[in-house]
């Protein structure tokens, strides 16, 4: 079934970004689309209401279907506030999820099958943050609110969960991928049209060229699943100089990791699932019998136990616009008033 999924998303994203364009057979169904995305908007965001006027509620999302780098770009956001002193809340649904609880809060211990990939990421990356899954992120809002003392909260993901009231929107697009063939779903890949660009308070471009909007990953370095040992970028390029390595990841977007990888010098082999499957490690392990396995945080939380001992996580920062940040510390500011 996973394999039949990644052919699925593979065939799909050649239709939506690329010159492959069988989708188009959906064509008459645009207009109902249209008008149901206007509706929803037009009805449901009118009756969003605050719920506590001294805490904003930044979304984090976007209005293309697939990888653009919103997890990163709200990890990187949450850093940036506790650095500058605040308690920091997270809210999201936590796609995946198996757990029968509707609402839980993240800790370390936790599986991705139990909150989701992506929260739980959030929570590794960042453990002094409060992350809360819900089916709501309104119902999470209010709970989180109940039971922490936060002075921000974060929604990874929910520009279009428009129950949700929000202070600040942040649309995280790619600049390689752009909005695609520019059609909404399922045509293309937008969840809204692209006029949407125009209404939120920042638009954040994965390797764009403005310097007030774009923002890039860099490699921090080398972490070893296993031990837990760590090693600077150098060293592991150094290392692994010549070695048989694999590159594997279960991103939305693969190309940029694998591109971030080969700019610095590393040759490897290439494996990719769907978004948010699971890696088959016994399958890389027997099939490539790799020195070195390179893998994603998103795809390392959801490991139950690899099959060797030679899995790297490559450790990834987004760097920020620091015109993002002097907003960030505007809204925040007019809050502590």
């Amino acid at each position: 079934m996973s394999k039949v999924r990644d052919h699925v998303e593979r065939w799909v994203n050649a239709s939506w970004y690329g010159s492959f364009r069988w989708t188009l057979i959906f064509l008459p169904l645009l207009p109902v689309v249209w008008s149901l995305v206007w509706l929803k908007r037009r009805v449901t965001a009118q009756k969003a209401r605050p719920v506590d006027s001294r805490v904003p509620v930044i979304v984090v999302g976007g209005i293309t279907a697939g990888g653009t780098g919103k997890t990163p770009c709200l990890i990187a956001l949450s850093q940036t506030l506790i650095k500058r002193g605040y308690n920091v809340g997270v809210v999201s649904r936590g796609y995946g999820r198996k757990s029968p609880e509707t609402t839980i809060f993240v800790e370390a211990e936790h599986s991705a099958e139990d909150v989701g990939d992506e929260p739980l990421l959030i929570k590794h990356t960042v453990p002094g943050v409060h992350v809360l899954v819900a089916q709501s992120r309104q119902e999470a809002v209010l709970r989180l609110l109940e039971a922490k003392t936060v002075d921000v909260i974060l929604s990874d993901d929910g520009l279009q969960h428009y129950p949700l009231y929000r202070d600040f929107e942040i649309l995280v697009m790619d600049a390689s991928r752009g909005l695609g063939n520019g059609f909404l779903l399922p045509v293309g890949p937008l969840r809204e049209p692209r006029s949407r660009l125009s209404s939120v308070d920042c638009v954040l471009v994965r390797n764009g060229v403005h310097p007030t909007t774009s923002f890039v990953y860099v490699i921090k370095g080398f972490r070893s699943v296993i031990t837990g040992e760590r090693l600077s970028l150098d060293a592991g390029l150094a290392a692994w100089q010549g070695a048989q390595v694999v590159a594997a990841t279960g991103l939305g977007q693969p190309e940029q990791y694998f591109e971030m990888l080969k700019r610095k010098g590393l040759t490897f082999d290439t494996l990719t699932v769907a978004d948010h499957a699971v890696l088959p490690m016994e399958e890389i392990a027997a099939g490539y019998v790799p020195d070195v396995v390179l893998i994603t945080e998103k795809d390392a939380v959801k490991l139950k136990g690899p099959a060797c001992d030679n899995v790297w996580v490559v450790e990834i920062e987004a760097l920020l616009p620091s015109h993002l940040v002097d907003q960030l510390d505007k809204l925040m500011g007019q809050r502590g008033e």
